[in-house]
């Protein structure tokens, strides 16, 4: 996958930090380990002299093997001890060596000559991030999203009442996000405008983006228009990739973007791509079956109403119920 320069930069800075944060730690931990037991600073001046003890016994003609093998008895022995008293006092390492994040890189990006896994790790998430960042939309939590806008009057319809209908679905994203391990179902959010349907997805956002994992979101209608952007040359970037590529893709109000063949088909190959790799994607939207077939046709409408799992938010619109309470 092509990353932008930018967003190489941005990743070879966080290794910079990461790395110089890891090697400040350990020397912070060190200064006071050392004033707090000066067994430690003994322990390592004995091992700092090993060097010279082996060139002394070559030097005196004596057995430099068996000089060897001594030494490196001595210093398993005070590495042992060592372990043992950084342990004891509360370090949770075994040496005073940088924790790094990465210990196969040691946060240089590289592991041998080619770039590390983590590094690649890295830049997925930053393109996640920027891509995520254009739609102006934030992660929230579930603990925001409040059951009192809802009626607890039951449907005549149904015999639930919206409260009892979306406590229900609040329940059933929650343990989604909270069990997430980026094989799971796709989600359909369904229902009319200002229910929670994209509090809901962001919600879950929230949740997947804390347990590590890479996730995209936000309107349709800005994330396809960066792909028409960068697919005609008005902007730079791999947003199609990216968006293909996340453990999380989170499509928020489909069916409300600009109606364009372009589009279609740039939602169609996103959809299908992620289907292939087996990867969810949570779609929201204010239409029905029969108005995505008309909108999208049947090939996108049966791939989202066939495979995602259909959720049906209900209630009236929260906004106007805001707005109004607060004119009272």
């Amino acid at each position: 996958m092509a990353y932008s320069p930018e967003i190489y930069r941005q990743a070879q800075t966080v290794l910079e930090q990461r790395r110089s944060a890891a090697q400040a730690r350990a020397a912070t931990l060190r200064q006071q380990l050392l004033r707090e037991v000066p067994r430690l600073r003994e322990i390592e001046q004995q091992m700092a002299l090993s060097s010279g003890k082996v060139v002394t016994a070559i030097l005196n003609g004596n057995n430099v093997e068996q000089e060897v093998e001594r030494i490196k008895t001595e210093n398993l022995a005070l590495q042992v001890e060592l372990s043992m008293l950084l342990r004891e006092h509360g370090a949770g390492v075994s040496n005073f060596e940088p924790q790094y994040t990465c210990p196969k890189c040691e946060d240089t990006g590289f592991f041998g000559n080619k770039r590390c896994e983590c590094f690649h790790t890295l830049l997925r998430e930053l393109s996640c991030q920027a891509l995520s960042e254009l739609s102006g939309m934030r992660p929230l939590s579930f603990d925001e999203l409040s059951l009192d806008y809802y009626s607890s009057q039951a449907d005549s319809r149904t015999g639930m009442s919206p409260r009892a209908r979306m406590r229900e679905v609040i329940a059933y994203c929650r343990a989604y996000a909270e069990g997430f391990d980026g094989s799971d179902v796709s989600l359909l959010l369904r229902g009319p405008t200002g229910v929670g349907k994209t509090h809901l997805s962001l919600a879950i956002a929230g949740e997947v983006l804390s347990r590590g994992y890479s996730v995209v979101y936000g309107p349709v209608q800005k994330l396809l228009h960066r792909i028409e952007n960068e697919h005609f040359g008005r902007s730079s970037g791999n947003s199609e990739d990216v968006m293909t590529g996340c453990d999380l893709l989170i499509l928020d109000d489909v069916g409300t973007e600009f109606s364009s063949s372009f589009y279609t088909s740039a939602l169609y190959n996103i959809i299908n791509e992620r289907m292939l790799s087996g990867k969810p994607t949570i779609i929201s939207t204010n239409l029905n079956q029969k108005e995505l077939t008309d909108r999208y046709g049947e090939q996108i409408a049966s791939r989202i109403t066939g495979t995602f799992h259909p959720l049906v938010c209900v209630g009236s619109d929260i906004r106007q119920l805001k707005l109004r309470q607060s004119l009272i």
